[in-house]
Parts: C-alpha cells; sequence; structure tokens
C-alpha cells in the first residue's frame, strides 16, 4: 500500500478511530469505578498522519500497511497511583478484551538489575473482540493501554525531555547520575506501596476497635475515618436526616479532625461525647430547614456531619472561619443564628 493510499484511507476512517478512543476511555472509567481503583488520570490519543509517518522512518520496512500492522493508532494511557493497582489494571483489562501477547510487553520486566530505563505496562488489545454489538464498528482496531504509576510517568516524562532514546545514548559521567535517579523513583514507588498498606492495616484495626466500643484513639484521619463508618451515633444522626429528607453526607474528614481539635477533643471518645443524640440531631436539622425551608420538588437541602455537629456545640468566630474557610461572613452569621435557636430550644 502506497503512502497516499493508506493516507486517504486512514483520513476517511479517523473519525471511526476518535470514536473508538473516546468509548475505550469510557468503559476504562467505568471498569476501574466498578472494581474500585481510584487513579491519578486516564487519557487517550488517536496518532496523527505525522506521528505515524515519523514511525514508519524510525522503522523502516516493519509496516507493509500502518493501518493493520500498526497496534498503537490508538492509545488510551491510564496513570495509577500504586505498584499494585498497575498489576490490578493490567489483569481487569485482560479480562474484558482479547490480548494481543505478541504485541504486549511490561517494559520494567525488560530491564537487568543493573539498568535504569522506561517501566511500564504496554497492552495491546483487540477493540472489536467485545461480544456487544456496540464495539462490532471497531472490528480490526486495535489499541495499546499503557498502564504505569505516577513515578513512572515523571520518569519517562523526564527522560523524554532530557532526549535519551536508550541506556546508551547517556554520556558515560551522567550514567550514574540517572542510576541513581532511577533508583529513588523505584524506591518512592514501593515506599508509597509499603505506607499505602501500614494505612489499610491501621484503619482496619481502627475500626475493629470502633466496633467494639473502644473509642480511646487518638484523632487522626484514619481514626476519624473508622469513627465516622462505623459509629452508631453517627448511624443516629444519618437516620433523623433521612427521616426529615434532609441528605446527609459525611463531609470532609479532615474538617472532622479540625472540628475535633476545636472542641478539645484528642481522642476518638472525646470527640464521641461532643456529638448531639436523637433529639439533639432533630433540633438542629429542623434549625436549618427554618432558614432554608421545607424540601420541595427538585430542591435538596443538603448537610454535612460537621456542620450538624458545629451547630449543635458552637465554634467561636475564628473557629469557624478557619474551619469552613468558604463560608465567609455572611456563612458566620447564618451559623451563629442557626446555633442560638438550636441552644433556645433546649
Amino acid at each position: 500500500m502506497t503512502s497516499l493510499d493508506w493516507k486517504a484511507e486512514y483520513v476517511k476512517a479517523r473519525s471511526t478511530y476518535e470514536d473508538c478512543e473516546k468509548d475505550v476511555r469510557r468503559f476504562v472509567d467505568k471498569i476501574l469505578e466498578n472494581a474500585g481503583i481510584a487513579v491519578f488520570q486516564v487519557e487517550g490519543r488517536v496518532k496523527t498522519l505525522d506521528s505515524i509517518d515519523e514511525k514508519i522512518r524510525r522503522k523502516s520496512g516493519k509496516y507493509a500497511n500502518p493501518l493493520t500492522d500498526m497496534t498503537d493508532l490508538v492509545g488510551v494511557r491510564i496513570i495509577a497511583h500504586y505498584l499494585e493497582d498497575v498489576d490490578r489494571i493490567v489483569e481487569l483489562l485482560s479480562k474484558e478484551f482479547e490480548v494481543r501477547e505478541e504485541h504486549s510487553v511490561n517494559k520494567r520486566d525488560e530491564l537487568a538489575p543493573d539498568q535504569f530505563g522506561y517501566a511500564s505496562n504496554h497492552l495491546v488489545v483487540r477493540i472489536g473482540s467485545r461480544s456487544e454489538r456496540s464495539w462490532a464498528r471497531y472490528a480490526g482496531i486495535s489499541a495499546e493501554f499503557q498502564v504505569r504509576t505516577m513515578s513512572q510517568h515523571a520518569w519517562a516524562a523526564m527522560h523524554h525531555k532530557l532526549g535519551y532514546k536508550r541506556e546508551a545514548d547517556v554520556p558515560i559521567p551522567l550514567q550514574r547520575k540517572l542510576f541513581l535517579l532511577s533508583a529513588l523513583f523505584e524506591m518512592a514507588d514501593e515506599q508509597f506501596s509499603t505506607i499505602k498498606g501500614e494505612i489499610d492495616k491501621l484503619s482496619g484495626e481502627y475500626s475493629d476497635s470502633v466496633k467494639h466500643g473502644a473509642l480511646d484513639l487518638r484523632v487522626n484521619a484514619q481514626s476519624m475515618e473508622a469513627y465516622v463508618r462505623n459509629s452508631p451515633k453517627v448511624l443516629e444522626i444519618a437516620e433523623v436526616a433521612k427521616g426529615l429528607r434532609i441528605r446527609y453526607w459525611e463531609g470532609d474528614l479532615s474538617v472532622l479532625v479540625a472540628l475535633a481539635k476545636a472542641l478539645g477533643a484528642k481522642t476518638i471518645g472525646q470527640f464521641d461525647e461532643k456529638l448531639p443524640d436523637g433529639p439533639s440531631t432533630h433540633r438542629v436539622l429542623s434549625a436549618f430547614l427554618s432558614v432554608f425551608g421545607p424540601r420541595s420538588e427538585g430542591r435538596v437541602i443538603e448537610i454535612s456531619l460537621g456542620s450538624i455537629i458545629a451547630t449543635f456545640r458552637g465554634l467561636e468566630e475564628k473557629q469557624f472561619k478557619r474551619i469552613f474557610p468558604d463560608s465567609g461572613s455572611a456563612g458566620w452569621k447564618l451559623f451563629e443564628g442557626m446555633h442560638e435557636k438550636v441552644r433556645s430550644q433546649e
């Protein structure tokens, strides 16, 4: 196939490739969400004519017909937070698509123990291999997934910026510095995974403690998260809100930690004592309804756990503005009025 032939065909079919990239990216977002895997970024692209031309010149003779021989006309990059997430994502994608093993590679496995270089998992799949009818239009199209961590992505970006494609291209005086830098990036990934494991373990221990009523835990983000998800008092507050048709949410953990500090609570047990009981929660939420009006069709009143506790206990103006910085002076006046209303009903 001549250059003019494949270029004309590609221009004609490009909209299909663009639709494919968008559908694949949306599908990836969906399966990651369903699997509970939070990632830093999912991005995609369709190769340009210039990019295809450059690759053909670089790998002379490899592509008789770029439209069928080139496997990365559609590309999707998934940037994960942790090394273990990379493995989970590759496993997910392998279950959803037919993998072209001969074109797929884990670049990290190709590096010798004493080498530095690009580390990323490249997975080439047949997009039209899915059974749903909506994917049939992409029969014959392959896509390349690049799955990497944030650290691997940072290394790849900087390595590309420096302009070195291979280790042999690097001047010897600079090789040691790049060896050290590469090791630091790898160590960062390993340490992030280790810290995440320790946080998960600690969160599990905190949850068990809260479930058994052992609340002598120092207030921090992990202990607070365990508390709000397992505390009978918090559950009661949520049920009262539901009964009043108010949309309740836990809110930002950092707000609850700051609120605990403002209220003088150093442990989760002390914070637990600051929460309103059922009748008191009803008074607080009634004060909100008196200000914002009853819930009407298409209008939903939302309130966070932190707002409920703060309104029940009260705060000084400086404390309030530090914990709820977006509220401003108007928010403070509103808060002050609702707190007074709650106190008057005691």
